[in-house]
């Protein structure tokens, strides 16, 4: 990027840093009234700072025109409309049918933590899944062992039938 000459550097700083009403920029865009004395001089000297000039004045002008608009006196009507409540696909769906999806649901959540903690607890490399089972239960055993996991897979179970078919409160959208 080519060096940009001191007067320039120095015009483009002030600009930079400069809070200038757009109405001022409207009406006086060569900068006789708010360009300091010295910088005004160096516009007057210099083409290039006086290219520097016109480009910034031209982009805030530009800046300040494309931020106005008008005011929208139906803005929140149309806000409101977007934001209405919309039908939620499933809310009239029958209770037992939703509880059937549910239950589906953590059935097939229940074998997926199983598949992924299978090799965790060192079941996985039994041969079937009836071999993982009897492995889990301790049906070789016949110790408490056994008897703590039936426990808990009849607990899982119950869970899961609690949390699908109790006809807890759900929240549905009403029907708009």
């Amino acid at each position: 990027m080519a060096e940009l000459p001191a007067s320039v550097a120095r015009l483009r700083g002030f600009l930079e840093e400069a809070d200038i009403a757009s109405g001022v920029l409207r009406r006086d865009p060569e900068g006789t009234t708010w360009l300091p004395t010295e910088l005004r001089a160096l516009v007057d000297a210099e083409p290039a700072c006086r290219d520097e000039l016109r480009r910034f004045v031209d982009r805030e002008i530009e800046l300040f025109g494309s931020v106005r608009q008008r005011s929208d006196a139906l803005f929140t009507d149309r806000v409101l409309r977007a934001a209405a409540p919309v039908q939620i696909a499933g809310a009239g769906l029958d209770r037992r049918y939703r509880s059937y999806i549910l239950a589906f649901a953590y059935a097939l959540a229940t074998g997926v933590a199983y598949l992924m903690l299978a090799p965790l607890l060192g079941v996985a490399a039994l041969g079937t899944w009836s071999g993982q089972l009897a492995e889990v239960v301790g049906a070789d055993e016949g110790g408490s062992a056994g008897q703590r996991a039936v426990a808990v897979i009849f607990g899982a179970v119950v869970l899961v039938a609690a949390v699908a078919f109790v006809p807890w409160r759900r929240h549905t959208t009403p029907p708009a």
